[in-house]
C-alpha cells in the first residue's frame, strides 16, 4: 500500500475505533483529521509504516520513522477556502500510527491489529522540535493496540475549560482571503 492510500486507510481505522461520538474531517490540506461531534475536541493522525510500496525484498531494512509535528502559521478551511491565521499546531491531540511488521508474509497495513498507537495531546509535544520519532513518543506516551485507541484517546482529552479557550481563540482569529490556491504551512 503506498503512503497516501495507508494515510486514507489508517485514518478511516481510527475513526472507526473512536465511534460514532467522532467525525472525520480530513480533505486534501485538512488541518486536522478527527472531530469529536459534541466537544469539538481536534484530532490529527500521522502514520508510518516499516515496509514500504517500494520494498520487494523478502524482509524489509529497520526504519527509524520520523512524524511531522511542526508547528503551523495557519490553516484552510474547507468551506470557505480561506487561509485562518493562527500559529502553533492545529489539533488537541495527536495519534501517531506505527506499522512494525517488516516481513512481506506477513505485512498487511490493512489489519488494525497490526499497528501501534501513540495517543499524545499537543501539548505533551516538544516545543522546539519540527518532526519526533519512535523513541521520543516512547517518552511521552505508551504504545496502545486498536482496542485500547478510545480510551487512550478519551485520557488525551484536554478538560472542556482550555477547549473553551481554545475555541474562542478561533473565533477571534482573523480571517485572510487567499486569491492563490497555494498552500501554507
Amino acid at each position: 500500500m503506498n503512503n497516501t492510500e495507508r494515510g486514507h486507510s489508517v485514518e478511516c481505522m481510527v475513526a472507526l475505533a473512536l465511534g460514532s461520538d467522532w467525525e472525520q474531517t480530513s480533505w486534501d490540506w485538512a488541518p486536522w483529521d478527527c472531530q469529536h461531534k459534541i466537544l469539538k475536541t481536534r484530532i490529527e493522525i500521522k502514520q508510518s509504516a516499516a515496509r514500504q510500496s517500494w520494498d520487494y525484498e523478502t524482509l524489509s531494512r529497520r526504519r527509524n520513522p520520523s512524524f511531522d509535528i511542526a508547528p503551523r502559521k495557519g490553516y484552510w478551511t474547507e468551506a470557505e477556502s480561506r487561509w485562518v491565521i493562527s500559529p502553533g499546531r492545529p489539533a488537541h491531540i495527536y495519534i501517531f500510527a506505527w506499522h512494525d511488521e517488516r516481513r512481506s508474509e506477513r505485512a498487511d497495513h490493512r489489519d488494525p491489529g497490526q499497528w501501534l498507537f501513540f495517543v499524545a495531546p499537543e501539548k505533551r509535544l516538544p516545543d522546539s522540535k519540527k518532526s519526533i520519532g519512535l523513541t521520543g513518543l516512547r517518552e511521552i506516551s505508551p504504545s496502545h493496540g486498536i482496542a485500547a485507541l478510545k480510551g487512550a484517546v478519551e485520557n488525551a482529552c484536554p478538560p472542556q475549560e482550555a477547549l473553551k479557550d481554545t475555541l474562542e481563540r478561533a473565533r477571534r482569529s482573523r480571517y485572510r482571503a487567499t486569491a492563490s490556491p497555494s498552500r501554507m504551512t
